[in-house]
């Protein structure tokens, strides 16, 4: 099978990555001090993890622009088209069929325009959705002309980089679940339901819809302009060293760039561990989505999707085949 890579959308880099880092780090001053981290659980309605912050991935280590999987592309472009990937599906298989739970994951592959999905059913969002909430506030504050104020800034970079969710409570209270519902349509986000009734971490999505909304910040102009979107790379490149699991996974090597964001927290049939990020540089550049299930416990559902990061980070290197 000869590769056809997805058309080149305008990722955000020259001016418009530097109007991102600079408009975070001018507010780096006003940033409060995290809570205390308070373990696991800190992913329920009534807890927030905290943490110092972590300088992250440099801008300097974004590299050359690249599609994204979300929606929005131009009416030109070409959707990436669906592999089987049997050696990477076999590998997967024999991994998880020594482990207990769950596991649902698209990969996109944007070098060569190719999506995989392994058992890739919907699941509860947890603290992945926090993307979304960030990417309603700039497109408000973007459709009104103007910046995000300082207060969300703050909030902000606690949602995303320390996961606070306190701090989610009140930006999504700023912005309005109608208006995250609107984004998210933008974005081609149809499989995730933003619930009137529910708590955020509880509404539903797909691994398919978490890359899409990851798309959004990425490449795509459908929902941002690329100063704004890089606002938001630069957020989820700077998760505090304790969360940084699941997709960041790829930071192993030590060549890879990884804007992410983790989610999870316990139910009573298991935790559920999630992921979403993009992945890029070590010869590589891709989105990866995670949803998981661990009745073992946190710490065993961390090492499984992890693993499973890993193997999707490797076996990415040939391509999907």
């Amino acid at each position: 099978m000869t590769p056809v890579p997805v058309p080149r959308r305008r990722l955000l880099s020259g001016s418009g990555a530097a109007l991102g880092l600079a408009l975070l780090v001018g507010c780096d001053a006003l940033a409060t001090t995290a809570p205390p981290a308070s373990g696991p659980a800190s992913a329920s309605p009534r807890a927030s993890a905290g943490g110092t912050a972590s300088a992250g991935p440099t801008a300097s280590a974004s590299p050359s622009p690249s599609a994204g999987a979300g929606a929005g592309a131009s009416s030109g472009e070409v959707a990436p088209r669906l592999v089987a990937a049997p050696r990477l599906s076999g590998r997967l298989e024999g991994y998880l069929g020594g482990r207990s739970g769950t596991l649902g994951l698209e990969l996109v592959d944007l070098r060569r325009g190719e999506v995989f999905r392994h058992e890739a059913r919907e699941g509860e969002c947890y603290s992945t959705i926090k993307v979304l909430v960030l990417t309603t506030a700039l497109r408000q504050a973007q459709e009104a002309g103007k910046a995000l104020t300082q207060q969300q800034v703050r909030l902000a970079r606690r949602m995303i980089a320390r996961n606070d969710t306190a701090a989610t409570e009140t930006l999504l209270a700023q912005v309005g679940r109608d208006e995250v519902r609107r984004v998210a349509g933008l974005a081609g986000m149809d499989h995730t339901d933003v619930d009137d009734t529910k708590w955020w971490g509880f509404w539903r999505t797909t691994p398919g819809d978490l890359n899409r909304m990851v798309g959004a910040v990425l490449s795509s102009d459908a929902v941002l302009e690329g100063g704004r979107r890089a606002q938001a790379r630069f957020l989820m490149a700077d998760v505090v060293p304790e969360q940084r699991w699941g997709v960041f996974a790829a930071e192993g090597d030590g060549n890879a760039y990884v804007a992410g964001k983790n989610g999870w927290g316990p139910l009573p049939d298991g935790y559920r561990l999630n992921s979403t990020g993009w992945v890029t540089g070590d010869g590589r550049d891709y989105q990866l989505s995670i949803l998981s299930r661990s009745p073992d416990g946190f710490s065993y559902g961390r090492r499984t999707i992890s693993s499973v990061a890993r193997i999707c980070h490797d076996g990415i290197r040939d391509g999907l085949v």
